[in-house]
């Protein structure tokens, strides 16, 4: 379980730091522009490592508790952004953080460590058609001015790709695990939440667009890994778990509504007044 929630939590870190470059990057480029863009780049890697750790949580904890643990990077990206931008974080934005907090480790004390126990036949086959689907929605609509159409994409296929990585047997061959059809779902999962992600912070609020994603990435595949992975809480904890659930998710919403959520507008916005006093000034 320690490994676990070691990974999740380095997972969450990773990703609230990329979340702030990436924004920043999409803020100063459009389209595929952004990937030439060196903060974004670096955004790119942390993802990886992010992605990476995240694989290696979910082969010991459920989906419901990896998620949540991932969702706690939103205190990553306002904290960050504190230090870098020097926003001003009110009283509500710290009781939002702690109420996030303390819902984490309920979740995490209410599943424990349940390793993954491998997919069902269908598994693999029913994920693709979906890839497939929201692929086709990503191509359709990438050239539109659709931020919450894009966050919502980012959040479907980011749950897409968290089933998969608990269905995923990590435990053969290198050759048996890139045989896995589960495996390029997982991939191409990645790649449309990457690109729907980034397409919604170039027009929409960090916050509320990061709200809309963290809610769906933890609640659509902690449902799902009930139903079809056999995820469960541990005797007696269920009550606390689902009330701690809808606490951090309301932690999220609100944490994300908050002065400081959205960085690179505040700063942005900042330099413009800057920029106006300076000018009556003259």
């Amino acid at each position: 379980m320690v490994t676990g929630l070691i990974t999740a939590l380095i997972a969450s870190i990773c990703y609230g730091s990329a979340s702030v470059l990436e924004a920043v990057a999409a803020r100063r480029a459009e389209g595929l522009k952004v990937f030439t863009q060196s903060l974004y780049l670096m955004g790119l890697g942390l993802d990886g490592v992010a992605w990476v750790a995240s694989l290696v949580a979910l082969q010991f904890l459920t989906l419901f508790t990896v998620q949540a643990l991932i969702a706690g990077s939103l205190i990553v990206t306002v904290l960050l952004a504190k230090m870098v931008f020097s926003t001003r974080l009110g009283t509500s934005t710290w009781w939002a953080m702690g109420l996030l907090v303390a819902g984490l480790v309920v979740i995490a004390l209410a599943t424990g460590e349940q390793p993954a126990t491998g997919a069902p036949r269908l598994l693999a086959p029913v994920l693709g058609a979906v890839m497939l689907l929201l692929t086709v929605v990503l191509l359709v609509l990438y050239r539109r001015r659709v931020p919450l159409a894009m966050s919502i994409l980012a959040g479907l296929a980011a749950s897409v790709s968290a089933l998969a990585a608990r269905g995923l047997e990590l435990g053969g061959s290198l050759w048996q695990i890139l045989m896995q059809p589960l495996l390029w779902v997982l991939c191409v999962a990645g790649v449309v939440a990457m690109a729907s992600y980034t397409r919604a912070l170039e027009h929409g609020s960090v916050g509320a667009m990061t709200a809309v994603f963290t809610v769906i990435e933890v609640v659509i595949p902690g449902v799902a890994g009930m139903m079809l992975l056999g995820d469960a809480s541990r005797p007696g904890w269920e009550v606390a778990k689902f009330v701690a659930i809808a606490l951090s998710l309301l932690a999220c919403v609100w944490l994300a509504k908050q002065p400081g959520a959205d960085p690179v507008h505040e700063a942005q916005s900042t330099h413009e007044d800057e920029e106006k006093m300076a000018g009556r000034g003259t």
